[in-house]
This record gives structure tokens, sequence and C-alpha cells, in this order.
């Protein structure tokens, strides 16, 4: 695993995990942590146990993600028949925990084989062939005293590093037969924010091109330093400095406190939000319990 330039520099007392994250048990953060709102991840990071994390329902669109993304570096990575790793990705989406919506379930299912077909052909395209898949780096950046954990897609050692992200369709109005009706997934012109954010921390952490592939059922769209400039070095740069002031944040409010009564009591909970309080019925309850003022 290496380790960025962008954090060499720091002394080894500043590597060590700071008192404030050992008392809430965590030893790492995540892009995906960070891309929470602070309220959000105070209710699951400080008031849940990592027990009670685990028993929270994850939807369909991230089963289908990581169905895609499995079969798409089993082939590239491992050169797995391309026919096997979809039956493959099949088998898992089926017997994911995913349990949110069941006829995104059943619509996901027939998206599969297109989405690992125009994943892999782009990617090889792109050289990504005999890639390593997950790699796993860590980054320490300046002021936080906890570092990011992550697991990159797929790498080029010295080349080039890719994030591969899956748009699937969305559901439309009900047509006069009944059935549901469906709309294409929409791919982005760009990068999209918290995608690059995620991109920025492996770009410091690997010091290679980064590059983001978003696959639809219809096609694939790569975003390169090379065709878009929210890759390029200045937005990466911005992207991360945001992600380091997220870290910040969130340090500052547990040197505050470890209660999350009194870390609720200081923060907005925004239940408007649009999909950070998507969640199950009993943990939603919970939530509102724990911003409720006495």
């Amino acid at each position: 695993m290496a380790l960025c330039r962008y954090c060499a520099h720091m002394g080894t007392n500043e590597k060590q995990i700071g008192k404030e994250w050992q008392a809430i048990d965590l030893d790492h953060l995540s892009a995906s942590q960070l891309l929470q709102t602070p309220a959000s991840w105070i209710f699951k990071y400080v008031a849940l146990s990592k027990d009670e994390r685990r028993e929270m329902v994850v939807g369909e669109r991230a089963a289908i993600g990581s169905s895609v993304h499995t079969a798409v570096q089993a082939v590239l990575c491992h050169g797995q028949d391309m026919n096997e790793s979809i039956d493959a990705a099949i088998t898992a989406f089926d017997f994911h925990d995913a349990d949110e919506d069941c006829v995104l379930r059943d619509k996901f299912r027939t998206c599969i084989p297109a989405m690992v077909e125009n994943g892999v052909e782009l990617l090889a395209d792109a050289n990504f062939g005999g890639a390593i898949d997950e790699e796993r780096i860590l980054l320490w950046l300046d002021g936080v005293n906890v570092p990011l954990l992550g697991f990159v897609d797929l790498v080029q050692p010295e080349t080039m590093f890719c994030e591969m992200k899956t748009k699937a369709p969305r559901k439309t109005k009900l047509l006069k037969s009944g059935e549901q009706g469906w709309s294409k997934a929409t791919l982005p012109k760009k990068p999209e924010h918290n995608h690059l954010c995620q991109s920025a921390i492996y770009q410091k952490a690997l010091n290679v091109t980064p590059s983001i592939c978003y696959i639809a059922e219809h096609d694939c769209e790569m975003f390169t330093p090379f065709n878009c400039d929210e890759l390029k070095a200045d937005s990466i740069n911005d992207a991360l400095e945001d992600i380091r002031q997220k870290a910040l944040i969130r340090q500052n409010l547990l040197r505050v406190s470890n209660d999350p009564k009194v870390l609720a009591s200081i923060t907005d909970p925004d239940w408007k939000h649009a999909f950070q309080w998507r969640m199950e019925p009993e943990f939603l309850r919970k939530a509102k319990e724990l911003w409720t003022q006495k």
C-alpha cells in the first residue's frame, strides 16, 4: 500500500489516532462517512454501535452497484469469462440483503448483463485489463488525527486509477396497462461532486491519474483530466480540501462531547434532506428521539 506524498511530511506523533476518535471506537474515516451531513453522521457513528449500523438495510441501487463492480473486476482483473461473471453478478444481486423496493429489484436484475458488458468494453479500451482491484489506501490529512481508508475499484500502478459508478433506470408514472414505467438512467455531463471528492482522496494516496467511469444499461461515460476540468489538479485539490474541512468539523464536534445527545443539541438534523434520513422506520424513530429537545 502506498502512502501519498501529501501525508509523507507528517510527523509520527501526528499519525496517532486521537482520543476523541478512540472514544467512539472509530479508527478510520471514509469518503462515504464524510459525505453525509454532520447530523446523519452523528446518528450513525456516534449514537449507533457497529452492530446496529450493520442492521441498516441498503437499497437496490447499492446492490446493483456492488454486483456490477464485482463482475467487471472479475473480467478485467482476473480474466474470468464474461458470461460466468454476469451469472455470478445476478446471483449476488439475488442474494443481496437490499430490501427497499421489490419493483426496483425485478427491474435492476434485467439490467445487469448489459451494464457489465458496457463497463468491461469501455474500461478494457482504457487499458484497465490486468488492473489491480480493491486497492487499499490510507491517507492522513493535515490536522485530522484519524486516517481516511478506502478501496479503489481499479488501479494500473503508476499510471491511472478508475472509480466505477453505476446508473440504473428510474421509475416514471404507471402505464395505462398498469405496468410500471421507466426512464433511462441519465449519465452525467461531468463528475458528480461526491464522486470527485472520493477520487481526490484516492489521487492523493496513489499519486496517479484519476478517472471516473459511469456505467448504465444503455451506455457508459468515462471522465479523466484529459476530457474534463473537474479532474484536473486544481479541482482535485479543492475537493480534497472540502473533505478535510468535513473531517475537521467532525473532529471539533467530538472535542465538544462524545455524547450523541449533546451533539444533537448543537446540530440541525434537517429532516427534509433528500436522502440522508432514508432509512427503516425504527432507525428514523431513534434518530428523531435523539434530536427531541427536553
